[in-house]
């Protein structure tokens, strides 16, 4: 007898298969995402800081770095020809701000030091970004 159809056992055997694959990696999918959200923020931040250093070294500008708790975003202002202006950097959701103090990189690139604190949900790490007064740079350390 030549059969020309699945059968409905065959199609709810594949559905029921597929349901399961997908309800396992679902999981892992969304895990990696806000590992790689998490990561892009770090590289935008360094490229964002470095950014500000070069406009201060350049061109003798002050950068002011603020963290808004309503946009859950680290805002970088400067004035450029008169002309205010603004980058935002939204802090992924993964990300908890424990400790975040407005400052300024002054003309020369110079700030004060200071520690700025985020704790991550993925890995449950603490990031403490210390900032360092010679040269106005950072350094990550993780606990």
């Amino acid at each position: 007898m030549k059969r020309e159809a699945f059968t409905i056992l065959e199609v709810l055997i594949v559905l029921v298969l597929s349901a399961m694959i997908i309800t396992f990696t679902f999981p892992s999918l969304v895990r990696s995402r806000q590992v790689v959200a998490e990561h892009e923020f770090w590289n935008k931040f360094q490229q964002e800081w470095q950014a500000a250093q070069v406009r201060a070294k350049t061109k003798q500008i002050e950068t002011e770095v603020t963290f808004d708790p309503s946009a859950y975003q680290i805002e970088f202002y400067w004035l450029e020809k008169a002309q205010p202006r603004k980058d935002e950097l939204p802090v992924p959701e993964t990300l908890l701000v424990r400790q975040f103090d407005s400052f300024k990189m002054h003309e020369d690139g110079y700030t004060k030091p200071r520690t700025q604190e985020f704790q991550s949900s993925i890995n449950h790490r603490t990031y403490f970004v210390r900032i360092q007064l010679a040269g106005g740079g950072y350094h990550i350390e993780t606990k």
